[in-house]
């Protein structure tokens, strides 16, 4: 993962913080509860993103030869079939 669990949590803290702060949510459970499950949601879709990634590389592997002879820009596939396949399976990126 790209991002730090400390990171995360800081992060899923200032949203739930912001959320209530400005009244466009409130809480029956803890903050601390909320906190914890949007830090769920971002790690779960930041492994979701890593697991697309490696399966685009396995992908491309197949045509690395064409890649190394300069015919194809390895980056531009690689966004193109990770765009592709996100789509394909409702993963927001």
């Amino acid at each position: 993962m790209r991002i730090s669990k400390e990171i995360i949590k800081h992060i899923a803290d200032a949203i739930a913080t912001n959320l209530e702060a400005k009244s466009l949510a409130k809480y029956d459970v803890s903050k601390d509860v909320i906190s914890a499950k949007i830090a769920e949601v971002i790690t779960a879709d930041m492994v979701a993103e890593d697991k697309l990634n490696e399966e685009v590389k396995k992908l491309l592997a197949a045509h690395e030869a064409e890649i190394s002879k300069g015919q194809m820009d390895y980056r531009k596939v690689f966004e193109l079939t990770k765009q592709k396949l996100a789509k394909e399976r409702g993963i927001v990126l």
